[in-house]
């Protein structure tokens, strides 16, 4: 600010000097132009001294500009300093701030008694779905185990019925062979007897051309001799024919036996090979039943341990779960019977306490009233004494005696004004305590309803009794759940009047205190004059409690 009112006075003190040299030119023009034949001289020496001088002037400007130009940055700088180190100092209180409130935050929630007993409830309902998650992978175990042994079954069963379609197929097989050897061998004699017939009659009438040539020979050449000739040739043809028909028949014979030897061993060794295959077939289906049985009895032995081994072990995982759940359940019961009894006792000792603090503010406020009295008595005996009363005349000892009251009734009441002073004291103090109180119920609030949108939707269903201590536990977790399943249809409830097994009410829509009540698994029809009326009402607690039944129907709960 200095430096700009500096400024402006030099501005004010140049643009003066400014007009003066103006007017002492002017007035030097008029003598110029008075005394123009002085010469020229003079006039350029006047116009190098003025350019000189308003040279002199744009400097002494600019030095002035920079001057003013540095000290505004300079103060901009520090305003800039000062703003970024307030930004700081804002930014480290609100970071401490946060610290501070997580802190007392992480604190209060490590040491209530409310938070822990929920997540050892959330704990609880983890170990359920963990066990539930092993019970079901023990029954798929069991069913995969039955679907393994029906198919070995079914494996099996298919194995030996290929083996009996098989052994059908070679038999077929079989009797096919026999039936084309034994055509086979029927082609062959009826081939050889056609042979033979005709073989026969090419003889025959190889016969009947010879006898007749010799017959036109000897009728040319012998006439004479044709009937000793014609019985002789008849008889040595008969002899020859008789030769020749029975060498063919001992042929025939031979070759009849040696075929029928032949087909006689070809069939048996067909039938020696039928039996050999027969038997050695028969030695290998004894062989392969055996190790069948063998199988089986092994995989029955190895599935028989294998069952009575899983059989022992889900035993003693269910005993074992069972008896953590029951050790659960114990040490939540125990808990709760001693949460329970210490709520019992606390109130007791408020009640007792409450009555001990009355009688001692009774107590306090009558002895107060008599140190007062006291104290007044006592300091009108000492001012008394003080001003010896007993020395002066009636009116002023009136006087006196008025004075000393007024003194003593103002000693009083400031004494009294220091006790409710104290009292205010005492009463910020309980209301200081009173807010961090409710401050602490809130934290721990909303630490349940974390706790519960956060493991809500997976452990629904195996929410151990009681975990949902109030309304405001079932609407956020109806909330929550709700947000991830499909709402239920209106006429779904009207057919189930049930509360969850993990919540017991305590209050009612007016937060009126009522007796918990258990948990109802059995399903009654609900009043149609009340569910028409419920549905129908315009109240907002009925809308209310209405939605809620609605969005709590994936959980099981429906509220009366």
């Amino acid at each position: 600010m200095s430096s700009t009112k500096r400024f402006v006075e030099q501005r004010i003190v140049k643009r003066r000097e400014q007009e003066a040299r103006d007017q002492e030119l002017r007035r030097r023009l008029m003598e110029n132009n008075i005394y123009a034949g002085y010469g020229k001289s003079e006039l350029n020496v006047e116009k190098k001294r003025r350019a000189l001088s308003e040279a002199n002037e744009r400097r002494e400007l600019y030095m002035d500009y920079s001057f003013v130009k540095t000290e505004q940055d300079k103060t901009k700088r520090v305003q800039i300093a000062q703003f970024e180190d307030q930004l700081a100092d804002e930014l480290a209180k609100r970071k401490a701030e946060q610290m501070r409130h997580d802190m007392d935050r992480r604190r209060i929630c490590d040491g209530s008694e409310e938070l822990r007993v929920l997540k050892e409830r959330l704990h609880m309902a983890k170990v359920n779905k963990e066990r539930a998650q092993q019970l079901l992978e023990i029954e798929v175990r069991k069913e995969k185990d039955r679907i393994t042994g029906h198919l070995l079954a079914e494996h099996m069963e298919n194995e030996r019925l290929e083996q009996q379609e098989l052994e059908h197929k070679l038999d077929i097989e079989k009797k096919r062979q026999r039936e084309r050897v034994k055509v086979i061998n029927q082609q062959q004699i009826a081939m050889k007897e056609a042979q033979r017939e005709e073989a026969m009659q090419e003889y025959i009438k190889e016969m009947e051309g010879h006898m007749e040539r010799n017959q036109v020979e000897e009728l040319v050449a012998k006439i004479a001799d044709e009937d000793a000739n014609e019985a002789k040739a008849r008889a040595e043809k008969q002899m020859e024919s008789r030769v020749m028909l029975q060498q063919f028949m001992v042929e025939q014979k031979a070759n009849q036996e040696k075929l029928e030897a032949e087909e006689k061993a070809e069939n048996e060794r067909i039938e020696q090979f039928a039996r050999d295959k027969r038997e050695r077939e028969e030695r290998l289906e004894q062989e392969r039943q055996e190790k069948e049985k063998e199988k089986l009895r092994i995989l029955n032995a190895m599935l028989g341990q294998m069952e009575a081994k899983n059989k022992a072990a889900e035993e003693l995982e269910l005993l074992r779960n069972d008896l953590h759940l029951e050790e659960l359940e114990a040490e939540s019961r125990r808990r709760e019977e001693m949460q329970m009894r210490k709520k019992l006792e606390d109130k007791e000792e408020m009640k007792n306490a409450y009555l001990v603090q009355m009688r001692a503010k009774e107590e306090k406020m009558l002895h107060a009233r008599e140190e007062e009295g006291r104290m007044r008595e006592e300091l009108l005996k000492k001012f008394a004494e003080d001003d010896r009363l007993e020395q002066l005349n009636e009116q002023k000892r009136r006087m006196k005696v008025e004075q000393h009251r007024r003194e003593a009734e103002r000693l009083v009441e400031l004494r009294r004004e220091m006790y409710e002073l104290a009292r205010a004291q005492e009463r910020e103090e309980q209301d200081a305590l009173r807010k961090d109180e409710d401050k602490r119920r809130l934290i721990i609030e909303d630490e349940r309803r974390r706790l519960l949108r956060e493991h809500g939707q997976e452990l629904k269903k195996f929410l151990p009794k009681h975990t949902l201590e109030s309304m405001e536990d079932v609407v956020c977790f109806v909330v929550t759940t709700s947000y991830f399943s499909v709402k239920p249809r209106r006429h779904d409830l009207r057919n189930a009047r049930i509360l969850p097994e993990h919540f017991s009410v305590k209050h009612n829509w007016q937060n009126k205190a009522l007796p918990t009540m258990r948990c109802s698994t059995t399903r009654k029809q609900v009043c149609p004059a009340f569910r028409a009326s419920s549905e129908n009402s315009t109240c907002p607690r009925a809308r209310l409690k209405t939605s809620l039944a609605e969005s709590a129907r994936p959980l099981g709960i429906l509220f009366a």
